[in-house]
């Protein structure tokens, strides 16, 4: 059984390994194999392995998997995931890069038993025990400004001149503040909120037409290239389920 635990601003992915097509994303994605190795793809072609590996936001990857189960955990680079490894950088043509020192052996079985027990408690319990690993500097703040133009904004009103003129900035300044403060540009995170909208709907729907539409998506295609650039796959291999598969969605 595949499974997924999906929540507003975490989710993680327990099942056999698999591979994908290159692809970007907007969560932080840190890959845990049970045992042997992770496999991604460097931009001049060549293949790496990695004992754990962490992939930034927004960088381009293909994975390769092998026999074996995987956990994967995603984190929003916003929030839960805030300036993880701060202090690592990208190996020149790198996709990703080794975390198997935090990530041993004792803490992925940590994780891997925290995902079988159905505790209600699994998401706080599992950032709990990453927080205690992570490369992150305890006084790092969002700017005020920055911050307050994240919280409880609902798509439709999630403009760029409306939110620079409420924080009293240029259009250009709160750009580049946006930038500079998550690390990730503001056209990406609205990119990302109209496709989590349309794959929300997806989770209760399987009609990708209106999913494209509840996300704000000019039309079917364009909200398909998206998500297989998003994911590694398309929407529909999303909602056909051709394997044993759940996921379960938690509320904000």
């Amino acid at each position: 059984m595949k499974q997924f635990l999906i929540w507003e601003d975490f989710a993680t992915y327990r099942g056999d390994a698999f591979s994908t097509k290159r692809h970007s994303h907007f969560f932080i994605q840190i890959s845990l194999p049970d045992s042997g190795k992770v496999e991604l793809k460097t931009s001049d072609g060549v293949w790496k392995t990695y004992n754990a590996v962490c992939i930034p936001s927004g960088v381009s990857h293909e994975m390769r998997g092998e026999v074996g189960n995987l956990t994967l955990l995603y984190l929003d680079p916003l929030t839960t995931g805030y300036y993880l490894f701060y202090n690592r950088s990208l190996a020149a043509d790198h996709s990703a890069f080794e975390v198997g020192d935090v990530f041993t052996e004792t803490v992925k079985k940590q994780i891997r038993e925290t995902l079988n027990s159905s505790n209600t408690k699994v998401r706080n319990q599992l950032l709990e025990m990453i927080s205690k690993n992570f490369d992150k500097p305890t006084n790092r703040k969002l700017d005020a400004r920055i911050q307050k133009s994240i919280e409880d904004v609902e798509l439709e009103d999630f403009s760029l001149t409306q939110l620079a003129k409420q924080a009293s900035l240029s259009v250009e300044r709160f750009r580049h503040l946006f930038r500079q403060e998550t690390g990730v540009p503001f056209s990406a995170y609205k990119l990302w909120l109209k496709t989590k909208k349309a794959v929300d709907y997806l989770a209760i729907h399987s009609h990708l037409m209106n999913a494209a539409y509840e996300g704000g998506f000019a039309d079917q295609s364009h909200f398909t290239r998206i998500f297989r650039r998003s994911f590694g796959v398309g929407p529909s291999d999303f909602t056909k389920k051709k394997e044993p598969f759940q996921a379960i969605f938690f509320s904000k």
